[in-house]
């Protein structure tokens, strides 16, 4: 076993408490050899093929609900110790060697958003077999046996980008003759200036989308193409949609053929970053509706609040309860329930398409938000719309505009719709309040 980064023991914080809403994505992506643990260290949901592959590496039973992993052998103290790194923010990795062939477990933070860490996705994901390599020399000349030893995937080229060599390992995975193009011609456009500081520097990283093929003729949507998985021998199902790979390119300076280069290695992380995306999509979607939850919503209404202050543009928060939705699941049934909330998701999500910038979410289960860029006169004439359109259901709202308030934090801002909201239920119920200024 060998480790790449370390940590220290935090004291971990309480999490996402369901455990089977990360089934419903790890699951649907075939190969994938990753799980999901809290916080707590508690394991939320692991996939088939990581239950196997860690019951032959590590003898892991991949109990969900129990503490992950059991810190038995060497082996469990070091993914431990990269969870525990992991919940501070860093990815870790852990290569576990296997009959000659290399395992890489990964680390990674959930993160969902940029305050707080909401748990950890732990991946295995199988490496070039090899042999021990000598580390590439930083005089390398024109040998191309060297450039092939190194063990990943690596080019040289020179200042301003130009391929001069790949390695065998590159090559593989590239359906085109890179020598002689340049590394821009590949990269999305917005890394542009990261990759070409990189190149000046002769060092760092950068991560981009590969390969934006529109400047490159001669280059195919799978000019890359990731590793077919070892153990499956099969791409996901969803290859078609992987043209463009998540690469992190990093740079360190080299000799070739007399001249000062660089070589680039490149590190597909487009699995672990997509995991991520679809799992932070889960911690802040409502399961039954699709649109943001609470903490989705907060999430939102805290970064357009400190833009909105600093622009001074009118930004509102409209607060929606349905007041019949007790009755109708008690006397109804809970698919009744269910499919009334999806059908009154759909008829809002068609009343504010139009206007750039709403955003809907659901707050609990009777109650929904819209924030949106319009004065508080225009966020009432839209509750009144949604409420006379609105089909089964009876609506109270209240509404509040961030300016004309002049709340300073979320819960001053939320607060503020949320008490004009109750005063239109108890006023009656079906109008739209809006709130007073401080």
């Amino acid at each position: 076993m060998r480790r790449r980064g370390s940590g220290t023991s935090p004291t971990l914080m309480a999490t996402q408490n369901s455990t089977t809403v990360w089934g419903g994505v790890l699951d649907s992506c075939p190969g994938l050899l990753c799980c999901v643990i809290n916080l707590k260290g508690k394991l939320l949901h692991a996939t088939h093929g990581y239950k196997a592959v860690a019951a032959r590496l590590f003898g892991h039973k991949c109990e969900e609900g129990r503490t992950y992993p059991p810190l038995i052998t060497d082996i469990d103290i070091g993914i431990h110790e990269a969870l525990t790194a992991a919940c501070l923010g860093d990815t870790n990795a852990i290569e576990i060697s296997e009959n000659g062939k290399i395992w890489e477990l990964t680390a990674s933070p959930l993160r969902l958003d940029a305050q707080g860490i909401a748990g950890v996705v732990l991946r295995i994901a199988s490496e070039i077999p090899r042999t021990p390599a000598p580390m590439l020399p930083p005089v390398i000349h024109s040998n191309p046996e060297i450039l092939n030893s190194v063990p990943f995937r690596a080019g040289i080229v020179d200042h301003n980008g130009v391929f001069m060599a790949v390695n065998k390992f590159l090559a593989s995975c590239v359906r085109a003759d890179l020598v002689g193009r340049n590394i821009i011609e590949l990269v999305s456009p917005e890394v542009n200036s990261e990759i070409t500081h990189i190149l000046l520097k002769r060092s760092g990283s950068a991560e981009c989308t590969m390969p934006d093929i529109s400047a490159a003729e001669n280059f195919s949507p799978f000019d890359l193409m990731p590793y077919i998985d070892e153990e499956l021998n099969e791409l996901p199902q969803d290859a078609e949609i992987d043209s463009q790979r998540r690469i992190i390119i990093h740079a360190s300076p080299v000799e070739w053929n007399g001249t000062q280069c660089v070589m680039l290695t490149f590190e597909d992380v487009t699995e672990i970053r997509r995991t991520q995306e679809q799992l932070r999509r889960l911690l802040t979607a409502d399961i039954s509706s699709g649109i943001l939850n609470r903490r989705g919503i907060e999430h939102m209404i805290r970064r357009k609040l400190s833009e909105t202050i600093q622009s001074g543009e009118h930004l509102s928060l409209i607060m929606m309860r349905i007041d019949n939705y007790r009755i109708i699941h008690d006397t109804r049934g809970y698919m009744a329930g269910g499919r009334i909330i999806r059908s009154f998701v759909r008829s809002m999500h068609k009343q504010i398409s139009e206007r750039s910038g709403s955003m809907l979410g659901r707050w609990s289960n009777d109650e929904f938000t819209i924030l949106a860029r319009c004065s508080g006169a225009a966020a009432v004439v839209m509750a009144n719309e949604i409420r006379a359109k609105s089909k089964d259901v009876v609506i109270s709202a209240g509404a509040a505009d961030l300016s004309d308030g002049g709340y300073m934090s979320v819960s001053e801002f939320v607060g503020a719709a949320y008490d004009a909201m109750t005063e239109a239920v108890n006023s009656g119920g079906n109008i739209t309040v809006l709130a007073r200024n401080l």
